[in-house]
């Protein structure tokens, strides 16, 4: 397995952080996802129907870093797997001295991920889907502001509509020859990600 220094210290906070992250290890469909939000709305689209999502494993990354590590892990069992996380944007909202806005290192992080994704011994079993440009906007059509986990639980257990938008991609995500719902985009490179946020804007 080729973790590096980075990954190891990566992983070992993440493991002080959620002791039930190496519950992957005992079969069911591994997701892999960047952070606690997503976590959130997934569980509660399980709790509505547990049978439809039985041995499904949420695997917080929290941190768009900790998913190469642990893309790296599923990678060396030849595990089937998903991720989702945030394109993000090329660059910020921020200027340097030069009036140039500043590089986004989040979006940089996706050419580590596909990167790792490609190095699995057969890449079909991998589904890597990303929301355009992050979850909130994607599939609740707006910017998040405040406690956004809290947030998107408020929405998907009050709108119907976006209820079934994270169902839909969580079965997209455990299904992978399923449809993925308006504003995820399955991706390969990441010249696609840059014509699905030109597209956005």
């Amino acid at each position: 397995m080729n973790l590096e220094e980075d990954d190891k210290k990566r992983l070992k906070l993440l493991n002080i952080c959620d002791p039930y992250v190496t519950e992957f290890f005992f079969g069911g469909h591994s997701i892999i996802v960047e952070g606690d939000t997503e976590y959130t709305a997934f569980k509660h689209v399980i709790s509505q129907d547990p049978d439809k999502f039985k041995n499904v494993h949420i695997i917080r990354a929290r941190g768009k870093d900790t998913i190469v590590s642990l893309i790296k892990i599923l990678n060396h069992f030849g595990s089937s797997y998903s991720i989702l996380h945030d394109s993000d944007r090329p660059f910020t909202d921020k200027k340097k001295k030069d009036g140039e806005f500043k590089r986004n290192k989040a979006w940089s992080t996706n050419e580590n991920i596909i990167s790792a994704v490609n190095k699995h011994v057969n890449p079909t079993q991998v589904r890597l889907l990303a929301s355009i440009p992050n979850f909130e906007e994607a599939y609740f059509g707006e910017e998040a502001k405040g406690e956004k986990p809290y947030n998107a639980l408020l929405t998907i257990r009050e709108d119907i509509v976006a209820f079934q938008k994270i169902s839909d991609l969580l079965y997209a995500l455990i299904n992978h020859n399923a449809p993925t719902p308006k504003g995820c985009l399955q991706w390969k490179e990441t010249v696609q990600l840059q014509d699905a946020i030109e597209m956005y804007q």
